[in-house]
């Protein structure tokens, strides 16, 4: 982050608009991914008014970033003069005016609300009738426990008649065989699957052999609803599922169902076609 020489009287305005900025209402509906969202003029209706009482201001536009990738610059700035500012920067993944528009448009979004601290909030209005498609399902609540049922206690035989010439012969009880327990085997099938990714996390640490090694987590929502989870020790396919959750966009996941979960083979941004209003999250308005 860059900022001048001193951001005093900037941090100070700015902590007294936060107690003053309003959650924004999540007011548009993205049918592509069949999400919520607040855009951007939502956003603007949270925190212009505490911005400017409090002398503050955002200024943002576009800037150069490395070949193929989208830059755009967010600045804060203060009536004193003091000021901050961040860069971001994605991949293109299209070279076409109304494409770059529309991700201009998604990094304006977020990194104003990631400046000021806008937090998003569900809108009341028809709530219950706009619930996502792939929205959680909730876990079944836990059965009772049910004893099972009690045998009533053996009744004797009578005792049988002695017979001196033939010596009873005691039966020695049945040898117990175990229960066969149900082994988890891996399967060659590989199956694939277009997603956007929802959890990422990485996880360090050293194998059996005292090599480190690098574990990326991957999340989705699988047809069912629920969430889906597999892992690769790839670098690039981790990169390139964390780039498909921070910009809410689709890719083809590709994995086997190996011993201990789902072993992930790659992971590819998608291919399938998408306008750049999809791709921005919504129907916010192009800046061209």
């Amino acid at each position: 982050m860059k900022h001048s020489e001193s951001i005093a009287l900037l941090a100070g305005a700015l902590a007294k608009a936060q107690l003053q900025i309003e959650p924004a209402s999540k007011n548009a509906t993205n049918p592509h991914f069949r999400s919520h969202y607040a855009d951007l003029a939502s956003i603007w209706d949270a925190c212009r008014g505490p911005l400017n009482t409090n002398g503050l201001s955002i200024v943002q536009f576009p800037c150069d970033g490395d070949v193929g990738r989208i830059g755009l610059c967010t600045m804060i700035v203060h009536s004193s003069g003091e000021w901050m500012s961040e860069t971001i920067t994605v991949k293109a993944l299209k070279e076409d005016p109304q494409f770059l528009g529309g991700v201009l448009t998604y990094l304006r979004r977020y990194s104003l609300a990631a400046v000021v601290g806008v937090t998003a909030t569900e809108d009341d209005d028809g709530n219950a009738a706009s619930t996502p498609a792939n929205v959680r399902v909730a876990a079944p609540a836990p059965r009772p426990y049910i004893p099972p049922p009690v045998s009533p206690p053996a009744v004797n035989a009578p005792p049988m008649a002695h017979k001196p010439s033939v010596p009873a012969v005691s039966t020695p009880p049945a040898a117990h065989k175990p229960v066969a327990q149900p082994v988890q085997t891996a399967t060659s099938t590989t199956s694939a699957v277009q997603a956007i990714v929802e959890f990422y996390k990485v996880d360090e640490g050293t194998g059996k052999n005292g090599r480190a090694y690098t574990k990326h987590r991957i999340g989705w929502t699988g047809v069912d609803g629920k969430m889906t989870y597999g892992t690769t020790f790839s670098a690039s396919d981790g990169d390139c599922a964390c780039e498909s959750m921070n910009l809410n966009c689709p890719c083809e996941i590709t994995f086997v169902t190996g011993q201990y979960g789902l072993d992930i083979k790659s992971v590819k941004m998608s291919t399938m076609p998408m306008s750049a209003t999809d791709y921005a999250g919504g129907d916010d308005e192009i800046p061209f």
